[in-house]
């Protein structure tokens, strides 16, 4: 008696299934479809890229960089990237040095993608604190390279001397190119 208690238990229970997935209703239009790849944890517009260096360990630029070059005219500054698979987001802060006793504050924020040939196109945004309310939009790119000693290191691609379109303000000197590395594996200076 017990068996075909558990036989008609089991029949019922895929009978329900079968009802119930006959029955279901289609996927509304917002949920993803299985032509749409959803690639959790990363931001809107991100994909999953696999970037290898020279010697095979995978590429992460998420950290503490700093370098030669000026993003936002700070005299010192220290660049944080956040790497979210092709998305690359940041900001750069820098210490100024003023006689003025007016505040004067920069924050520059990056926010870019990285293509499968080690390149970042980033949206370049000043915001600053003056008189003026300064809020600048530029691009510029960033190509990902390794030393002769093996470090990694974030260079701008544009020649010494060749102006750039993120220069900041017309009135100022736009600096040399930016080249970055890890602050904790930096070239001596």
């Amino acid at each position: 008696m017990n068996s075909a208690r558990c036989l008609a238990v089991f029949g019922l229970v895929v009978l329900l299934a079968a009802c119930t997935s006959a029955t279901s209703p289609s996927p509304s239009t917002a949920e993803p479809s299985a032509s749409e790849p959803v690639h959790l944890g990363l931001p809107p517009g991100c994909q999953p890229i696999d970037l290898r260096a020279p010697n095979g360990e995978r590429v992460d630029l998420t950290g503490e960089w700093a370098g030669t070059g000026r993003i936002n005219l700070g005299y010192v500054e220290r660049i944080w990237l956040n790497h979210k698979g092709d998305c690359v987001y940041g900001s750069v802060l820098g210490d100024f040095v003023l006689t003025e006793p007016v505040p004067f504050e920069i924050i520059t924020n990056l926010s870019g993608q990285i293509g499968s040939d080690f390149d970042i196109a980033f949206d370049v945004v000043v915001v600053s604190h003056d008189e003026d309310e300064m809020v600048e939009y530029s691009t510029m790119v960033i190509l990902i390279e390794w030393d002769d000693d093996g470090r990694i290191r974030l260079r701008e691609d544009r020649a010494p001397g060749e102006p750039p379109d993120r220069c900041p303000r017309d009135a100022f000197a736009c600096p040399d190119p930016v080249i970055w590395y890890r602050v904790d594996d930096a070239p001596p200076s």
